[in-house]
Protein backbone atom coordinates (compact mmCIF):
# COMPACT_ATOMS: atom_id res chain seq x y z
CA UNK A 1 0.00 0.00 0.00
CA UNK A 2 2.93 2.35 0.22
CA UNK A 3 2.45 3.75 -3.26
CA UNK A 4 -1.58 3.97 -3.20
CA UNK A 5 -1.13 6.11 -0.05
CA UNK A 6 1.19 8.50 -1.30
CA UNK A 7 0.30 11.84 -0.57
CA UNK A 8 -1.96 10.40 2.27
CA UNK A 9 0.32 9.71 5.00
CA UNK A 10 3.19 7.98 3.20
CA UNK A 11 5.98 10.10 2.73
CA UNK A 12 9.98 10.31 1.55
CA UNK A 13 10.64 13.90 2.90
CA UNK A 14 10.14 14.71 6.77
CA UNK A 15 11.48 18.18 6.13
CA UNK A 16 8.28 18.73 3.09
CA UNK A 17 5.46 16.83 4.96
CA UNK A 18 6.50 16.56 8.50
CA UNK A 19 4.25 20.14 9.87
CA UNK A 20 1.05 18.21 8.38
CA UNK A 21 1.98 15.75 11.12
CA UNK A 22 1.88 17.55 14.14
CA UNK A 23 1.05 16.06 17.82
CA UNK A 24 0.42 12.79 15.21
CA UNK A 25 2.11 9.31 15.77
CA UNK A 26 4.22 8.47 12.97
CA UNK A 27 6.88 6.05 11.86
CA UNK A 28 10.28 6.01 10.36
CA UNK A 29 11.76 3.38 8.40
CA UNK A 30 15.08 3.34 8.06
CA UNK A 31 18.63 2.97 9.91
CA UNK A 32 20.91 5.36 8.25
CA UNK A 33 21.52 9.14 8.22
CA UNK A 34 18.93 10.31 6.02
CA UNK A 35 16.15 8.49 9.03
CA UNK A 36 18.15 9.63 11.88
CA UNK A 37 17.63 12.78 10.63
CA UNK A 38 14.00 12.70 9.78
CA UNK A 39 12.93 10.99 12.85
CA UNK A 40 14.92 14.13 14.70
CA UNK A 41 12.89 16.38 12.73
CA UNK A 42 9.30 14.43 13.39
CA UNK A 43 10.37 14.36 16.90
CA UNK A 44 10.07 18.41 17.13
CA UNK A 45 6.22 18.79 16.11
CA UNK A 46 4.96 14.55 16.27
CA UNK A 47 3.32 13.38 19.64
CA UNK A 48 5.54 10.52 19.10
CA UNK A 49 7.84 8.84 16.73
CA UNK A 50 8.65 4.72 15.93
CA UNK A 51 12.02 4.19 13.66
CA UNK A 52 11.73 0.82 12.24
CA UNK A 53 15.23 -0.80 11.55
CA UNK A 54 15.26 -4.39 10.04
CA UNK A 55 18.73 -4.88 11.88
CA UNK A 56 20.33 -4.27 15.32
CA UNK A 57 22.68 -1.89 14.22
CA UNK A 58 22.59 1.82 12.38
CA UNK A 59 24.34 2.38 9.19
CA UNK A 60 23.95 5.98 10.54
CA UNK A 61 26.55 8.02 11.85
CA UNK A 62 27.58 7.47 15.91
CA UNK A 63 26.64 11.13 16.92
CA UNK A 64 23.19 11.15 14.70
CA UNK A 65 22.14 7.47 16.71
CA UNK A 66 23.00 8.83 19.78
CA UNK A 67 20.58 12.17 19.64
CA UNK A 68 17.85 9.28 18.32
CA UNK A 69 18.82 6.96 20.80
CA UNK A 70 18.71 9.25 23.76
CA UNK A 71 15.32 11.02 22.47
CA UNK A 72 12.71 10.61 24.76
CA UNK A 73 9.93 10.48 21.81
CA UNK A 74 11.49 8.57 19.73
CA UNK A 75 11.22 4.66 19.91
CA UNK A 76 13.30 2.37 18.34
CA UNK A 77 12.26 -0.53 16.72
CA UNK A 78 15.38 -3.47 16.02
CA UNK A 79 14.90 -5.80 13.91
CA UNK A 80 11.74 -4.95 12.49
CA UNK A 81 10.54 -5.01 8.77
CA UNK A 82 7.14 -3.63 6.99
CA UNK A 83 4.67 -5.26 5.60
CA UNK A 84 2.12 -3.39 4.70
CA UNK A 85 0.87 0.04 4.81
CA UNK A 86 -2.66 0.18 5.91
CA UNK A 87 -5.01 2.85 4.98
CA UNK A 88 -8.71 3.53 5.44
CA UNK A 89 -11.16 5.15 2.83
CA UNK A 90 -11.72 9.07 3.30
CA UNK A 91 -15.78 9.91 2.72
CA UNK A 92 -15.99 12.19 -0.05
CA UNK A 93 -18.38 15.06 0.91
CA UNK A 94 -20.00 16.82 -1.80
CA UNK A 95 -21.91 20.80 -1.62
CA UNK A 96 -25.27 20.38 -1.25
CA UNK A 97 -25.53 22.59 -4.26
CA UNK A 98 -23.02 21.06 -6.66
CA UNK A 99 -24.91 19.71 -9.75
CA UNK A 100 -22.58 17.11 -11.04
CA UNK A 101 -21.40 15.04 -8.84
CA UNK A 102 -18.57 12.38 -10.26
CA UNK A 103 -19.31 8.57 -10.13
CA UNK A 104 -16.30 7.39 -11.12
CA UNK A 105 -14.06 9.37 -8.76
CA UNK A 106 -11.21 7.18 -7.62
CA UNK A 107 -11.42 6.67 -3.36
CA UNK A 108 -9.32 8.21 -1.27
CA UNK A 109 -7.70 6.56 1.36
CA UNK A 110 -5.55 8.09 4.45
CA UNK A 111 -2.56 6.11 6.31
CA UNK A 112 -4.24 4.53 9.67
CA UNK A 113 -1.31 1.90 10.43
CA UNK A 114 1.84 -0.38 9.39
CA UNK A 115 1.91 -4.18 9.70
CA UNK A 116 4.94 -4.86 11.13
CA UNK A 117 7.27 -8.64 11.76
CA UNK A 118 10.40 -9.51 13.06
CA UNK A 119 13.76 -10.13 10.72
CA UNK A 120 15.13 -11.98 13.76
CA UNK A 121 16.23 -15.52 12.49
CA UNK A 122 13.60 -18.51 13.45
CA UNK A 123 10.64 -15.72 13.55
CA UNK A 124 7.40 -17.13 12.07
CA UNK A 125 7.07 -14.49 8.95
CA UNK A 126 3.46 -14.63 8.95
CA UNK A 127 3.22 -13.38 12.29
CA UNK A 128 2.52 -9.56 11.93
CA UNK A 129 1.88 -6.50 14.76
CA UNK A 130 -0.31 -3.50 13.89
CA UNK A 131 0.88 -0.29 14.72
CA UNK A 132 -1.02 2.21 14.59
CA UNK A 133 0.38 5.49 13.19
CA UNK A 134 -0.76 8.65 10.63
CA UNK A 135 2.21 9.26 8.89
CA UNK A 136 5.54 7.35 7.54
CA UNK A 137 8.38 8.22 6.41
CA UNK A 138 10.09 6.05 4.15
CA UNK A 139 14.52 6.40 4.52
CA UNK A 140 16.02 3.80 3.02
CA UNK A 141 17.43 5.42 0.25
CA UNK A 142 17.20 7.40 -2.76
CA UNK A 143 17.53 6.15 -6.28
CA UNK A 144 18.15 9.13 -8.87
CA UNK A 145 15.77 8.48 -12.48
CA UNK A 146 19.31 8.85 -14.16
CA UNK A 147 19.37 5.31 -15.85
CA UNK A 148 18.26 6.44 -19.30
CA UNK A 149 22.40 8.29 -18.71
CA UNK A 150 23.66 5.46 -18.44
CA UNK A 151 26.95 4.95 -20.17
CA UNK A 152 26.32 8.06 -21.83
CA UNK A 153 27.12 10.92 -18.95
CA UNK A 154 29.53 10.16 -15.63
CA UNK A 155 27.84 9.77 -12.42
CA UNK A 156 28.42 8.06 -9.33
CA UNK A 157 28.51 4.79 -8.43
CA UNK A 158 24.74 5.76 -6.77
CA UNK A 159 23.70 7.05 -9.37
CA UNK A 160 24.03 10.85 -9.32
CA UNK A 161 25.11 12.71 -12.12
CA UNK A 162 28.77 14.36 -11.73
CA UNK A 163 29.11 18.11 -12.31
CA UNK A 164 32.14 19.79 -12.40
CA UNK A 165 34.41 23.60 -11.54
CA UNK A 166 31.66 24.69 -8.87
CA UNK A 167 28.75 24.24 -11.73
CA UNK A 168 25.99 22.24 -13.31
CA UNK A 169 28.50 21.42 -16.15
CA UNK A 170 28.27 17.65 -16.78
CA UNK A 171 31.17 15.30 -18.42
CA UNK A 172 29.50 16.07 -21.81
CA UNK A 173 29.54 19.48 -22.86
CA UNK A 174 26.44 21.57 -23.26
CA UNK A 175 24.79 19.34 -21.00
CA UNK A 176 23.85 20.74 -18.01
CA UNK A 177 22.48 18.95 -14.96
CA UNK A 178 19.77 20.38 -12.16
CA UNK A 179 17.70 18.98 -9.68
CA UNK A 180 17.79 15.46 -7.85
CA UNK A 181 19.41 14.01 -10.65
CA UNK A 182 22.88 15.38 -8.99
CA UNK A 183 21.78 16.47 -5.60
CA UNK A 184 21.88 13.41 -2.94
CA UNK A 185 22.36 16.08 0.01
CA UNK A 186 19.59 18.24 0.15
CA UNK A 187 16.72 16.92 -2.16
CA UNK A 188 14.69 19.88 -2.12
CA UNK A 189 12.08 22.06 -4.55
CA UNK A 190 13.96 25.00 -3.60
CA UNK A 191 16.84 23.69 -3.99
CA UNK A 192 16.77 21.82 -7.17
CA UNK A 193 14.42 25.42 -8.54
CA UNK A 194 17.69 27.18 -7.86
CA UNK A 195 19.80 24.54 -9.41
CA UNK A 196 17.46 24.74 -12.70
CA UNK A 197 18.31 28.40 -12.46
CA UNK A 198 21.89 27.95 -12.64
CA UNK A 199 22.15 25.06 -15.28
CA UNK A 200 20.25 27.62 -17.56
CA UNK A 201 22.36 30.22 -17.25
CA UNK A 202 25.16 27.84 -17.67
CA UNK A 203 23.86 26.18 -20.90
CA UNK A 204 22.66 30.32 -22.16
CA UNK A 205 26.69 31.22 -21.40
CA UNK A 206 27.73 27.67 -23.52
CA UNK A 207 25.49 29.16 -26.85
CA UNK A 208 26.91 32.30 -26.43
CA UNK A 209 30.21 31.17 -27.19
CA UNK A 210 29.25 29.04 -30.07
Amino acid sequence: GEHQLRGGGVSTCATCDGFLFRDKPVVVVGGGDTAMEDALVLARTSSSVTLIHRRDTFRASHALAQRVLNHDKITVRWNTSVVEFKGTEVPIEYDDDEEEVDMDQEPIYKLSSVLIRSTTEGADPNEHEELACEGAFVAIGHEPNTKLFSGQLAMESTGYLLTYNSSTATSVEGVYAAGDVADHVYRQAITSAGSGAMASLDAERWLSTM
